[in-house]
């Protein structure tokens, strides 16, 4: 778009006009489009198990369960094997409006824990995925605009950028989100650190239909400036779920 900006500065204002006004339209479609995604993501109480492997060859193994309630998404997740992390509980309250929180159970301590702003931005059970990366980012908090399209596992993506309003306040400089129209889908997502370099890539490794419902089986995140990688891998997936309130409550983390 800068390119195109100073090729206008050359030639006539009407013409910077029409491609401001065009840029202001494709900003409100990327908008609209990432609105479209969050609006369509599956509401219905799951459980499901989950393996957390890494290339450094290690496995973790986890019991997952979220029910949507209150406005909300809550997730909650404890850990099976190995045996030392075995009882590492984690609840996680994802608000549509309004902050986001995290507990965690530490076994060793015996007591839950909110996780601090600073938490948040450390390794997921010593994955590469982040604490951060757990919830959704809050929708208002960032600017969007169409970079492209290109085919990413079979699907034919638009390329959303997302750039924090507040960049003191989010750990990405910005991220690149590959996004199916049509399914309303997320195939991708490229995160760049403050700085602007490249960071991560996680992926949509395997996705299948499940009662309806788009659901990645299969997810990979790159560390490219560490050069190591993990994966999440869902099984026994079951929607619809009878799911007590209780179970997303913080004390019982502690029972």
């Amino acid at each position: 778009m800068r390119m195109k900006l100073a090729q206008c500065l050359q030639t006539a204002i009407g013409l910077i006009a029409a491609v401001a006004i065009t840029a202001h339209a494709q900003d409100d479609g990327a908008r609209d489009l990432v609105k479209r995604v969050l609006d369509a993501a599956p509401t219905a109480p799951l459980t499901a198990k989950a393996k957390l492997t890494s290339d450094r060859g290690w496995v973790r193994e986890l019991d997952l369960s979220r029910k949507h309630m209150n406005d909300m998404d809550a997730v909650y997740m404890e850990v099976t094997a190995p045996m030392d992390l075995k009882d590492t509980r984690f609840l996680l309250f994802d608000r549509i409006v309004g902050k986001d929180e995290q507990f965690i159970f530490v076994p060793a301590i015996k007591r839950a824990i909110q996780v601090s702003s600073e938490t948040r931005k450390q390794p997921f059970l010593g994955s590469d995925f982040y604490v951060y990366d757990m919830v959704r980012p809050e929708f208002d908090a960032y600017k969007y605009s169409f970079v492209g399209e290109e085919d990413v596992g079979g699907h034919h993506c638009k390329l959303v950028q997302s750039i924090p309003k507040n960049p003191e306040a989010d750990l990405y400089g910005k991220t690149i989100v590959a996004i199916d129209p049509t399914d309303l889908i997320v195939l991708r997502t490229q995160f760049f650190d403050p700085e602007g370099k490249p960071l991560k890539v996680w992926t949509v490794e395997k996705i299948e239909k499940i009662d309806g419902q788009w659901t990645p089986i299969i997810q990979k995140m790159v560390n490219l400036q560490e050069g190591h990688q993990s994966q999440i891998e869902l099984q026994e997936i079951k929607y619809n779920a009878k799911l007590l309130d209780e179970q997303f409550n913080r004390s019982y983390l502690t029972r």
